[in-house]
């Protein structure tokens, strides 16, 4: 996956900025904050081990400034327009459900420049619609493609669900907070989809 620079590194240097910027030198800052100047050296040098938010609020009034002034800038963690992700970094896991190894999902490439997009290649291990079990939906709009094997989808009510069998080829949209579930057709082994989550 592409890099971007440490965000700690950034923090130090914007609150270093802000207080030059005022004219405040380390040891009044260092004696407005209640700690020692060296305290001072190590945060604007980038370690930032011990900021919280609580900390961040207080450094920002001390510097009569917002917290969002102290804040790093979003860092684009594209290479000239693109994101990509090789094999050793592809995050895999295992998703269980009712006590069964369900689905697993293996992460395909995120950008923090769409940071709600989440596509995953979805293995589906259970092959019988009977031992379906749902997870409760999810704050995201939903698009899969039924890549490999026929896949079984149940949706809604659980007591109660609708379904429909959707053969390899086919896809589908679930809207945000649907319950649903998947299984491949029965006795027909696992089956992947591809899942686009936005």
């Amino acid at each position: 996956m592409t890099a971007a620079p440490p965000m700690q590194a950034t923090y130090g240097q914007k609150i270093k900025d802000r207080r030059e910027h005022i004219k405040m030198d380390r040891t009044a800052f260092a004696r407005a904050l209640g700690v020692n100047p060296e305290k001072i050296d190590a945060l604007e040098g980038g370690d930032t081990r011990d900021l919280t938010l609580d900390r961040l609020t207080t450094i920002a009034g001390v510097l009569g400034t917002s917290i969002a002034e102290l804040t790093p800038d979003f860092v684009d963690d594209l290479d000239d327009g693109v994101a990509y992700q090789l094999p050793q970094d592809n995050p895999v896991i295992e998703g269980q459900r009712a006590g069964t190894n369900y689905y697993t999902y293996n992460c395909l490439v995120r950008t923090r420049t769409v940071p709600k997009l989440v596509p995953l290649l979805l293995e589906v291990n259970v092959d019988d619609p009977d031992k379906a079990a749902f997870n409760t939906g999810h704050d995201a709009h939903e698009i899969i493609y039924c890549m490999e094997g026929d896949i079984h989808l149940k949706w809604g009510d659980p007591a109660a669900p609708k379904e429909v069998f959707l053969p390899q080829g086919s896809s589908f949209y679930i809207a945000p907070g649907v319950p649903h579930t998947l299984t491949t057709a029965k006795g027909s082994g696992p089956g992947k989809v591809i899942s686009v989550n936005f």
